[in-house]
Order: structure tokens, then sequence, then C-alpha cells
């Protein structure tokens, strides 16, 4: 049965986009193995100095934009359940004035290593607005793709040469010929026929897209939870926020998520990770062996 393929129009620091992930990850318990997701860069902020009136400070006029914008993550937050953190939330300045060079990053790793690519876009939005990063600076771009598991030099080639932002003006030019005015904005194709979807929307509205496009060939399947269900979804994405599980497994409620989570978090093989008002559960890492003669460590 061929797949369906959602194309979905973001920017890795869309409050809205990073509300989408419950959802994606409950379309991939219960589509599994039935839908390709492909990532199309829009670019959401070119240029934040552009805007910025001429007798104001640089100062002022950032932190303004970064409390603004922090509060219409937490206001998006209240629909989505996806972590936001408040405190040291210090995004945008007068030198890291666009979300351009993440959207570039975001080309750069799926040159470097496409399996790692939606892994890293991923990271991008965890860093921006979960964990308060300053994810536009050169130096958390880069710390970010190692964290993914992404050669740095195989991805710092296209980052530098220019391939990286080639790459994203074609996304964006894909973008304008779409007639994209907001972000998110997806486009479901099955078997030659596409629909389009605009704005934020439920997994409810996007499992109908699925039936309607594909003219009733795939329909959701049921889920269970258990401990091998949650680490076969946790093979793609290692880090998964609260409301992540909640959707994926059709938990009714957080609470009642953690207590299915608590004897894996008792026996240490999910760690917690707190972000904001809420958090993530991940992988534990693995320890690092070094042999002292050959100095090789793994």
């Amino acid at each position: 049965m061929s797949k369906l393929v959602i194309t979905n129009v973001t920017d890795p620091v869309c409050p809205w986009c990073w509300g989408e992930e419950p959802f994606f990850r409950k379309l991939e318990t219960h589509f599994p193995e039935q839908i390709e997701f492909r990532n199309i860069m829009g670019g959401l902020v070119e240029d934040m100095n552009k805007q910025k009136p001429a007798d104001t400070a640089a100062q002022n006029y950032y932190d303004k934009e970064n409390k603004d914008f922090i509060e219409h993550c937490l206001e998006s937050a209240q629909k989505h359940g996806m972590p936001v953190r408040v405190e040291g939330f210090r995004l945008f300045s007068e030198a890291e004035n666009s979300s351009f060079p993440l959207c570039m990053a975001y080309k750069a790793a799926q040159r470097a290593d496409a399996a790692k690519a939606d892994l890293y876009l991923y990271n991008l939005r965890a860093a921006v607005i979960a964990e308060a990063r300053q994810a536009i600076s050169e130096a958390e771009i880069i710390s970010i793709a190692d964290e993914s598991g992404i050669d740095i030099a195989n991805f710092l080639e296209p980052l530098n040469d220019g391939t990286a932002e080639k790459d994203f003006r074609q996304d964006v030019a894909e973008a304008i010929e779409m007639k994209v005015e907001v972000f998110p904005t997806f486009v479901f194709e099955y078997e030659g026929k596409r629909m389009p979807l605009k704005s934020y929307r439920d997994y409810n509205t996007m499992a109908a897209m699925i039936k309607a496009v594909s003219g009733g060939k795939l329909l959701p399947q049921a889920v269970a939870f258990n401990a091998e269900a949650l680490f076969s979804l946790m093979e793609r994405h290692p880090r998964l926020a609260a409301e992540e599980i909640k959707e994926a497994f059709d938990f009714a409620s957080i609470e009642e998520m953690e207590v299915a989570v608590e004897p894996l978090l008792q026996t240490g093989e999910l760690v917690k990770q707190d972000a904001g008002f809420s958090y993530f559960l991940k992988l534990p890492s693995k320890g690092m062996s070094c042999d002292l003669a050959t100095g090789i460590c793994k």
C-alpha cells in the first residue's frame, strides 16, 4: 500500500509548530509505517532589526520582543500542552535577529544525515521554546547538531559553503508557490491526490484528512500502551514530552500517563528532564568506556 506524505511548512521558532508534535506522535502510533513526513522551512522571522523603531534602544526593543514572544508561547501552550521555559528566555538580540539561520541549519542537517535531520529539527524547537537556549547563535546550532548525533564536519560543510542556504531558499520558493500564509501549513498527498490544510490542527482533524485524501484506504489502528511500544517509538524519538506520550497512547490525562510510566522511571529505563511547567521523558545516556591501551573510547 502506498504511503501518505504530509508536507509540513514550518519554522523552528514557531510556537504552534511546536504544539503539533504530540499529534505527529499520535499519527505515528495510530497509522504505523503508513505516513512519511516532509518538512519545508518557510522562514518565519527574516530580520527583526528592520522593525525596530529608530528612536528605541536595541536593548529595550529586544527585551520587549522576547517578553512578547515567550508570552505567546505560554498562551499557545494552554492549548497544546508542550513544554515552555520562561526563565532565562532571551532568544532574539540585535545580532541574533532571525529564524533563517535555524532554517538553514535544518537544511544542513538534511545534507549531513537525512535520517537524523528531523530529530535535529525537534531538538531545535525544544532548545528555543522548552529550554530557553540562545539557539540562533552559531555555537548552539552546532551544539544541538552534536547532541542529535550528527557528524559535525558533515554538518558544517553545507552550512558554510552556501548549499544549506540555497536549499532553504528553494523551500521558501516552494512555500510561496503553495501560497502559504500561516505556520504551520500542511499538504496531505496520497497516490497523486493532494489536500491542503492551514494552521494549527489537532489529531482528529488530521485523521479525517487522511481518510479523505486516501479515499478511506488509510484508517487509524487501535493502540495499547506497554513498555515495548513506548521504546519502539523512542527509537525514532529518544526524548518525548509528557504531552506527546499522552497523545501517542491515548491516555485520558497526564496523570494517567504518569501512573503507566512510573515503573520505568523507578527502574531507570526512563529519566525525567524538567522543562518549564512540564517535562520530557528520555532514554538514559549510555556510558562511555575507554580502552587505556589503545585510547579508543566507545
